[in-house]
């Protein structure tokens, strides 16, 4: 039971990754077509984060604890 129950989870968690993933992709695609380097820099820093499963470097770099553990992001 537990086994199937992380499997399920496990499952949801890289849906969730994979949605990312594209998202990201789609806004890499744009900054690259606009030019801008940082935000370049900063979507493929993400984009490598969600492929090893870590969290966010920027939400990491930027935002405090108690902003992180906030129920407001989203």
């Amino acid at each position: 039971m537990y086994y199937q129950t992380n499997a399920i989870l496990d499952a949801a968690m890289k849906d969730d990754q994979l949605a990312e993933l594209k998202r990201l992709h789609i806004v890499l695609d744009i900054a690259k077509r606009n030019g801008n380097r940082l935000f370049i820099d900063n979507i493929e820093r993400e984009i490598a984060a969600v492929e090893r499963g870590e969290s966010s470097p920027l939400i990491e770099e930027y935002l405090t604890e108690e902003e992180r553990a906030s129920d407001q992001l989203p």
